[in-house]
């Protein structure tokens, strides 16, 4: 081995001691402002006393991919590293004393419509469980673009997509991620948060280009199927969107045009319950606010790494 190799192992080494020098407490902070769960599976390679560290980090989140038929894991829109779903009861023995869980499920582009959702829709998921070793409740909200809302000059709502019933939509798998964490859990978990987002990549910038630009009218089906009925038989003015009767909510983008209608519209849908009997249950704005609130805190944190 040459010189400056061994003078290089030496300078890492050296700095691996000094590493581990330092007080228990500090590290774990260190460890736990990490965030990559690579990262942490190494330290754990270094020594028996890191990896007890490493055990105690309070905080995870890990990045899934739904499998396809024959089990293999398919790429996804923008070619993650996946963990593989049987990796599962070792992280959990690894991380023994974590006690809040994120994980992010991405879906290929082939699979949208084997889980009900149509090819050129956005889609957000989100499965959220807390106290784990109590009662856990479960909070299941998922949202699915439909198309674009618009009125004319004169105020009336058109609307250029036909609907689909959100409750059709399969999502097995997330259930299924949370069934096999719930059985090989540490005790101390007390929260998990699944999340999944994804858009067709065919046409992807001019997409999120355009939703940028405008709101979002969120409804619950019962109400999508009332305006939908309505719209075909006569036509409805925009100020019945004014109505919190008709709508979840209606986060606008646009403030300055107040005459011309120019959103996207969601159907949006919601199951709650204590252990794995969910039932659907009334979605509210804050409901919807939450949602939404993941997915941009997980952007930006993709962002910064």
């Amino acid at each position: 081995m040459s010189a400056s190799k061994l003078t290089k192992k030496r300078r890492i080494s050296d700095a691996s001691d000094r590493f581990i020098q330092l007080p228990d407490e500090l590290i774990i902070t260190i460890l736990n402002k990490t965030g990559d769960p690579k990262t942490l599976l190494r330290c754990c390679l270094v020594c028996k006393h890191l990896q007890s560290l490493v055990s105690k980090v309070d905080a995870v989140s890990l990045r899934f991919s739904y499998p396809g038929e024959a089990g293999e894991y398919l790429p996804c829109w923008k070619s993650h590293y996946h963990i593989p779903q049987s990796a599962i009861p070792a992280i959990m023995k690894v991380f023994a004393y974590m006690k809040s869980l994120k994980i992010k499920l991405c879906l290929c582009p082939s699979l949208l419509t084997c889980y009900g959702v149509h090819r050129g829709h956005a889609f957000k998921y989100k499965l959220k469980a807390e106290d784990m070793n109590d009662k856990m409740h479960i909070h299941l909200c998922m949202a699915i673009e439909v198309g674009p809302l618009s009125s004319d000059n004169r105020g009336m709502l058109s609307h250029k997509r036909d609907w689909f019933n959100i409750e059709k939509v399969k999502n097995p798998l997330m259930m299924s991620f949370f069934l096999v964490i719930l059985s090989h859990r540490p005790k101390t978990l007390s929260s998990v948060v699944i999340l999944s987002t994804g858009i067709e990549r065919h046409g992807l910038k001019r997409k999120v280009r355009h939703r940028t630009e405008v709101g979002k009218v969120f409804m619950e089906s019962e109400q999508m199927a009332r305006f939908f009925t309505l719209i075909s038989n006569t036509k409805v003015n925009k100020s019945w969107l004014k109505n919190p009767q008709n709508l979840v909510c209606w986060i606008k983008k646009d403030e300055q045009n107040n005459h011309r209608v120019r959103e996207m519209l969601w159907l949006v849908h919601k199951c709650e319950g204590e252990r794995c009997n969910v039932k659907k249950s009334s979605v509210k704005e804050r409901d919807v606010q939450e949602l939404l609130g993941a997915f941009d805190e997980d952007a930006n944190n993709d962002e910064k790494q």
